[in-house]
């Protein structure tokens, strides 16, 4: 598990390598609905899927996978379990955006 590092601003743009693929997510904050969504573009700066909605403790990527995004699962951790994510969450470790590589996925090891 990766725990991916972010930076306090109301939009992103992080550069990572998942399992040997180059990624860029980009997180935005929605100040009006009060929630954060997820946007992956490829190295080229293609967007892969835009407007993932950060649900907390939910598998992000699940329902895309007939797209290219990264192999393993992408999620929003959160320790006390609560229902929504702050503006502040991301950035303070209440919440953690984390990746979870295809093995663990695989063989159930999260």
């Amino acid at each position: 598990m990766i725990v991916i590092p972010l930076i306090d601003a109301n939009d992103s743009l992080t550069e990572v390598e998942l399992e040997g693929v180059t990624y860029f997510l980009q997180l935005s904050w929605n100040s009006e609905a009060a929630l954060w969504t997820l946007s992956i573009e490829n190295a080229y700066n293609e967007v892969v899927v835009a407007g993932i909605a950060l649900v907390p403790d939910s598998l992000l990527l699940s329902g895309y996978r007939h797209l290219a995004v990264p192999a393993g699962e992408l999620l929003a951790m959160t320790p006390d379990r609560r229902d929504v994510i702050s503006r502040a969450a991301l950035y303070s470790g209440e919440v953690a955006l984390v990746y979870v590589e295809s093995t663990e996925v695989a063989d159930g090891t999260f």
